[in-house]
């Protein structure tokens, strides 16, 4: 018995140990702040939805989506380099290096931002001379791709990532879908109608990217100055393999985000908007679901980098292993949820008439559920140098699902895009485990005794070129 107690008395102390971990707080943080963000998007999408009805509605998706799948595809999503080089650096001995780096990943997202938007206003203007679209729907669409041009999300996502402000970050999030929802409630009151609700997201949109990009600032530990007046001479030799990562790493993100965001468009344009808008519906909801996964991502990439750069193979799978079961256990909750009380939730929220949105939320959560699944995976990759893996992982993905969404959307609909999805994310999961594999064996590993990122220094300690100290929400 006492045998027993003590054994007993060992896995509760571990377990409380395992409690306190900061990864796992970090986690905690971000998962609080993704369900609340989640009632509150859920409840959004409720307003706009019986403001708009299904036809109306699907235009605002086809609005949307065109901006955000512009922006995945042609910003350079900085945070992976900015994160892959900095997470090994210490920011009071390394302070030119620190500063260069953020204004490299700042001179990036502005590129990127400038880009995006771009593009996204010539698509807009050719298809309302080629695809007959109303002017009046061309001009609901330029205001909004407005806010591609305050894109600044890059840079902030490093900073709060590597600062570990991951508490910010859920404060921020919650935030913005809170204003966002305070202003729809207002234009339901009034009876808004689809310009209204545009320019309520253009507005939520720009305030949301310049608050992180604030906060992210003040979490920075120079000032602002400091990283604007930092020299990007000899950028590349100072971190040997800077652009060949981020243009691979950018391209592996650019053809994920391809398949994610162009799916919308697809719907819309074989099958109908009112389709596209409740295939959109089951993605704003997933969505959600699949922020977890990249949120996750973020807490566990810095520490699999340190990891990494100190050789210690058993704190690095074990992180790897750690999070990939979670990420799988969380998903599976998920899919089980929407398939038993799915329903009853939809039509509650948005009525009859959105019903048809379940079951596409349904194998949406499960298709989302596999490629959260492979998120440490990939993470782990980065951290190894090994881009092109998930380069290739991710190009075989993609056309798989271009090669199938088409045919299976005029097919059966929307719920195509939906099975094309499910393709994917088994190629995906199957393809990170096989070449994660492969990359641990062939990494140095040197020491065993490594410090574990609780014993690791941080990247963005306290600096003398910057403030002492933070701000947080």
């Amino acid at each position: 018995m006492i045998g027993i107690s003590a054994k007993g008395g060992t896995v509760l102390a571990r377990l409380r140990a395992a409690l306190r971990h900061q990864r796992v707080k970090s986690v905690s943080h971000l998962l609080t702040g993704t369900a609340a963000t989640l009632v509150i998007t859920l409840l959004s999408i409720a307003l706009v939805a019986r403001a708009l009805g299904p036809t109306a509605y699907g235009i605002l998706a086809l609005i949307l989506t065109l901006g955000q799948a512009c922006e995945r595809l042609l910003s350079f999503q900085s945070w992976q380099p900015l994160i892959r080089y900095g997470a090994t650096l210490n920011a009071d001995d390394e302070v030119e290096d620190f500063s260069a780096l953020l204004k490299f990943g700042l001179l990036l997202d502005l590129a990127g931002s400038a880009a995006a938007w771009a593009v996204a206003s010539i698509i807009a203007i050719v298809v309302h001379f080629i695809g007959g679209i109303s002017f009046e729907h061309t001009l609901l669409s330029l205001m909004f791709l407005l806010s591609l041009l305050f894109n600044f999300n890059g840079v902030a996502t490093a900073i709060f990532r590597l600062t570990g402000r991951y508490r910010t970050i859920a404060r921020l999030q919650v935030a913005n879908a809170l204003l966002r929802l305070a202003l729809l409630a207002v234009a339901f009151k009034f009876g808004a109608g689809l310009t209204e609700m545009v320019a309520v997201w253009t507005v939520t949109q720009i305030l949301g990217s310049l608050s992180n990009l604030v906060f992210a600032l003040r979490a920075a530990p120079y000032k602002a100055g400091v990283i604007l007046k930092a020299s990007l001479k000899n950028i590349s030799t100072r971190f040997p393999g800077l652009w060949r990562f981020t243009w691979g790493s950018n391209m592996s993100l650019t053809l994920w985000s391809s398949a994610q965001q162009v799916d919308t468009l697809l719907v819309g344009w074989l099958a109908d908007p009112a389709s596209a808008g409740l295939f959109h519906i089951a993605k704003r909801v997933s969505r959600i679901v699949q922020q977890v996964g990249s949120q996750v991502e973020s807490v566990v990439y810095p520490d699999l980098a340190r990891l990494a750069g100190a050789g210690n193979r058993r704190g690095f799978l074990r992180v790897l292993l750690q999070t990939e079961a979670i990420l799988a256990l969380f998903g599976a909750a998920c899919f089980l949820t929407i398939l038993l009380a799915g329903q009853s939730l939809i039509r509650l929220a948005l009525g009859d008439a959105f019903a048809g949105a379940v079951p596409l939320m349904t194998i949406q959560i499960l298709a989302v559920t596999m490629t959260i699944s492979g998120a440490a995976s990939r993470a782990s990759l980065l951290a190894l140098g090994d881009q092109r893996s998930v380069l290739r992982t991710v190009m075989a993905c993609t056309l798989a699902f271009y090669c199938a969404a088409p045919p299976l959307i005029l097919t059966i609909g929307a719920m195509g895009a939906n099975i094309a999805h499910l393709l994917f994310g088994v190629i995906w999961l199957g393809g990170l485990s096989l070449h994660v594999r492969k990359a641990v064996k062939a990494a140095s590993w040197n020491a065993p005794s490594a410090p574990m990122p609780d014993e690791a220094p941080e990247p963005f300690a306290a600096s003398p070129a910057g403030r002492s100290a933070p701000n947080a929400l």
